[in-house]
């Protein structure tokens, strides 16, 4: 019958049999899409979003940020003007100003501009230090977020009875920063009272391997000058999360001032990581650091004995042993607050 139609006929039959075909195909298609998890027998789970790791997620489209981020501004007057202003802000004006800006609960913060190629886990150890800590959160959050950086800032409290204990409290951060659901690639150890001055300073993660030594020009020292002896490892320093865990942490035996910093050095010489100064490969007027202006601790009478001792000890002392009790745990508008009470094991130093 069809044979035997007129031309336009059967050209107009065949018309229509093509478009219910492209209808039955495309409503088939719709179908599967849309029950493809029930015919794969599993469910899907979408990816992290920003994931530096893996760069996918809903926003891979976005472009990974530069590795020199455009936002920079350079060196800034750290005066004691400057800070006392930074700290005479209304609080309820900064924690709107740091929302707007994209700061999270808990003191994290992601770029939406771009992708960070990195995570930073900033801990910060602090007992009796209130007026500096405001500071230092107002201070680091624009100067970090210049940088167009992925991080989060953990506040480490000690409470009270004990002698400060600065080793223990980076201990516990690093625990803390592995409880979150965020995967983070180094740490950066960070004194409350050590303001970066240039926005230039790399904040970036250190090659595993490669520890950075941060704060090595300080306006403490006369001219900037920095410390004499290869065994300073203090005040600011930047390690990968595989490396911290393979060197143990640091000690938790130095209760007062001093001596952590010089046995965390000899742990990571110990492992044959090499310490990175800032001064290789960098200007030096870009990593300075102001310090804020406090009462100088009076030094740990048996710290040297315990630098003496535990050279060889870092195996058994550090994270393996760390012992402490969770007071209290808030996601504060500016960071992640973890008071603490310190279980000593030993309390030689102190």
């Amino acid at each position: 019958m069809l044979l035997h139609s007129p031309p336009y006929l059967f050209v107009s039959k065949v018309i229509r049999v093509l478009i219910i075909g492209f209808l039955l195909v495309t409503v088939s298609m719709q179908y599967y899409n849309y029950h493809k998890s029930k015919f794969n027998c599993i469910e899907s789970v979408p990816t992290h979003v920003n994931d530096p790791q893996t760069g996918e997620g809903d926003d891979q489209g976005v472009p990974l940020c530069p590795i020199i981020s455009p936002k920079l501004i350079g060196w800034t007057n750290l005066s004691v003007e400057t800070t006392s202003s930074i700290l005479d802000e209304d609080e309820s004006v900064v924690e709107l100003r740091m929302k707007e800006a994209g700061l999270e609960a808990g003191g994290k913060y992601e770029p939406k501009e771009c992708r960070s190629q990195q995570r930073a886990a900033i801990i910060v150890p602090v007992r009796d230090r209130k007026d500096h800590l405001t500071v230092f959160l107002r201070y680091m959050h624009p100067f970090l977020q210049r940088k167009q950086m992925s991080y989060v800032i953990i506040v480490v409290q000690q409470s009270e009875h004990l002698p400060f204990n600065r080793g223990m409290l980076m201990n516990i951060g690093f625990k803390e920063v592995q409880l979150l659901k965020e995967k983070y690639q180094c740490l950066i150890l960070h004194d409350v009272d050590m303001l970066p001055e240039h926005d230039g300073n790399p904040y970036t993660c250190p090659e595993e391997g490669k520890p950075r030594q941060m704060a090595f020009s300080m306006n403490y020292f006369k001219n900037y000058t920095y410390p004499v002896g290869e065994g300073f490892f203090g005040a600011v320093t930047a390690i990968s999360t595989a490396d911290f865990q393979r060197i143990n942490g640091f000690s938790n035996l130095f209760w007062g001032w001093g001596g952590e910093d010089e046995n965390l050095y000899h742990r990571v010489i110990s492992q044959n990581l090499t310490v990175v100064r800032p001064f290789d490969g960098q200007p030096l007027h870009s990593v300075r650091y102001t310090m804020q202006s406090h009462k100088r601790a009076v030094p740990s009478l048996g710290r040297l004995d315990v630098i003496k001792g535990g050279r060889s000890a870092f195996q058994t002392d550090g994270l393996v042993n760390l012992n402490y009790q969770k007071l209290n745990y808030q996601l504060n508008p500016l960071c992640t607050h973890v008071l603490v009470g310190l279980q000593p094991s030993n309390t030689s130093a102190i």
